[in-house]
């Protein structure tokens, strides 16, 4: 990962997530991107590009301030600063040539107790990751960074490939980190032997330990299990069906008491 873009709002919880970030990979010899996207209903405004002018000058001074707090802390780091008008989404699939950032990692904050209860009560970090496929660390409120000494993988082994892995692979060696790959779906229809082989395969000179949990309720078990075994990250993939659906379905969304307060990375099925 060497290209990894920073979304801002210029809130608290965004510049924590930066900082987050920045300390994660302060070792490694990365170029950041600090993004601000501004978006406005304009209503059919005749003065459209004055206000639109007006909010890329308040972005610009925004992501300076930004830069101005980060480098007191890092001083020394490169981050190059990116303003553009458009709903983040919009912003981050735009493929013009000239515009494109094609980051290998995308970080951003979320507001809540928890990075489960803020998919789950709709926001852009859920409007990201269902549309844009490019690995992502969702960083919760108040979450401080700390050396990654093991990192829980949760997955219904449906969707897994070398490439798939690579985020997850890349941040194990920087970190040493211990990987616990978790199975919680479909155990009994699957070769847990070969099962452990494969996904191993795709780990090369990680320690890696196999658990495999039959349970109706994957939130609940994600969290108690990265909990007990002291996760400084939780692995997940997205894809169209089975598992990250159920997880985030919203019709669980009352039951949940407890919510996690690890980071996440998220990875895309192809």
């Amino acid at each position: 990962m060497e290209r990894i873009l920073l979304l801002t709002d210029f809130s608290e919880i965004a510049r924590n997530a930066v900082m987050y970030a920045i300390d994660m990979f302060k070792h490694r010899d990365v170029q950041f991107y600090l993004l601000n996207a501004f978006d406005a209903d304009f209503g059919g405004s005749p003065y459209l590009m004055q206000v639109k002018e007006g909010m890329a000058e308040e972005s610009l001074e925004g992501l300076n301030l930004e830069l101005s707090i980060i480098q007191k802390d890092f001083p020394g780091v490169k981050i190059e600063l990116i303003s553009r008008f458009g709903t983040i989404v919009e912003v981050l699939l735009d493929d013009d040539p000239e515009e494109a950032i094609n980051p290998d990692l995308i970080v951003l904050g979320c507001r809540g107790r928890g990075v489960i209860e803020n998919f789950l009560l709709g926001s852009n970090a859920f409007d990201i990751i269902k549309n844009v496929n490019i690995p992502m660390i969702i960083v919760p409120q108040n979450a401080v960074f700390r050396p990654i000494e093991r990192i829980v993988f949760a997955t219904d082994f449906k969707a897994i490939d070398q490439s798939i892995a690579g985020p997850v692979l890349e941040l194990a060696k920087m970190y040493n980190s211990e990987l616990l790959v978790l199975n919680i779906l479909d155990i009994e229809k699957i070769d847990k032997i070969e099962i452990e082989r494969q996904i191993a395969s795709f780990f090369p000179d990680i320690k890696i330990k196999f658990f495999f949990k039959d349970t109706h309720d994957v939130f609940e078990t994600i969290c108690s299990f990265a909990e007990m075994n002291g996760a400084d990250l939780v692995a997940l993939i997205r894809h169209n069906y089975s598992f990250f659906e159920r997880l985030f379905n919203p019709s669980i969304t009352k039951k949940m008491v407890r919510q996690p307060h690890f980071p996440m990375v998220i990875l895309h099925a192809r």
